[in-house]
């Protein structure tokens, strides 16, 4: 709408907080416009995320509870197992 009117990219971007290049790019067709996440797909599905969720909580509620990493590496783990991730 702003941009139509003849605004410049940049001028629009600042009245609304949005980087610059994103708008740019969405502009320029270089991302469609109804893209709303640029993150990467969960790795898990849900029945795998609620199995390794479970068994997280499980092991805190008996006092062996993982740490930041460790959960890390857990889930790292998992995924491997899976056939998610590959080692390395």
């Amino acid at each position: 709408m702003f941009i139509e009117q003849g605004l410049p990219v940049e001028r629009v971007a600042k009245k609304f907080g949005i980087p610059i290049n994103t708008l740019k790019d969405r502009v320029r067709g270089k991302i469609d416009i109804d893209t709303v996440k640029s993150d990467p797909s969960p790795s898990f599905d849900i029945m795998q995320e609620t199995l390794l969720c479970e068994h997280i909580k499980t092991m805190a509620e008996i006092g062996m509870g993982y740490s930041r990493q460790e959960t890390i590496n857990l889930a790292s783990d998992y995924a491997i197992h899976l056939g998610i991730k590959k080692t390395g």
